[in-house]
């Protein structure tokens, strides 16, 4: 019973440093503000973080780590969205179609994560990584699907500036997403997925299967 009441209450406070950092600020939150919030005393609180830094960082890479979990569970278990045969083709289709309008939107709605990775770019929250990463996957899912498609299965791997588009929408998406949180832009979460995923689908020259993975990110989305 003590265990899961230690598990309850390091959510606590990260659940309410993730507000106030995203809300108020990094600088301008205070370790005894966040264990006002949390209801605990400061001291308890530095059993758990011994620095706002070391809580920054768990709220960053915790909240990062619970994405990419969701997302590699949804690669691996993605199939073709048509419910024909296993090919190439089938595959990227179902991958990039949970990616683009399944596990990509329910990060976005995820605004307090968001807003902290941005603020934070510059400081340890590894946002070059994880654009890295994921405009890599993206970009090379692509080229899987044009190889299967072209004859000799040529790739559009090597075609200069895809990994670095994919990228510069991704960073624009995370920063509208940001924006919407924070100011009124006559914009939705919906009009961000929607954009991400007509360049996508411009880039594969037909249209993504919908309903793909809708059972792997459960409400997440």
């Amino acid at each position: 019973m003590a265990r899961r009441k230690d598990a309850d209450k390091r959510r606590r406070i990260l659940d309410e440093a993730k507000r106030m950092f995203a809300g108020d600020g990094f600088e301008r939150t205070s370790m005894g503000t966040v264990a006002e919030r949390a209801g605990i005393p400061v001291g308890s609180l530095y059993t758990y973080f011994d620095s706002k830094e070391t809580l920054l960082g768990a709220i960053i890479e915790e909240g990062w780590a619970e994405f990419a979990t969701s997302l590699e569970k949804g690669l691996a278990k993605t199939a073709p969205g048509d419910g024909a045969a296993r090919d190439a083709a089938g595959e990227a289709l179902g991958k990039l179609s949970f990616l683009v309008l399944r596990a990509f939107p329910a990060l976005l709605h995820d605004a307090d994560l968001i807003a902290i990775i941005l603020a934070q770019a510059d400081r340890g929250s590894l946002l070059a990584e994880k654009l890295e990463h994921l405009a890599s996957l993206i970009a090379a899912i692509i080229a899987e699907y044009h190889g299967s498609q072209a004859k000799g299965g040529e790739s559009i791997a090597a075609v200069p500036g895809l990994k670095a588009g994919i990228a510069v929408m991704l960073l624009g998406s995370l920063e509208t997403a940001r924006l919407i949180r924070r100011a009124e832009v006559g914009l939705a979460m919906g009009d961000v997925s929607a954009f991400l995923a007509s360049t996508v689908e411009a880039a594969l020259g037909c249209s993504l299967p919908r309903g793909v993975g809708t059972e792997t990110l459960g409400s997440a989305g």
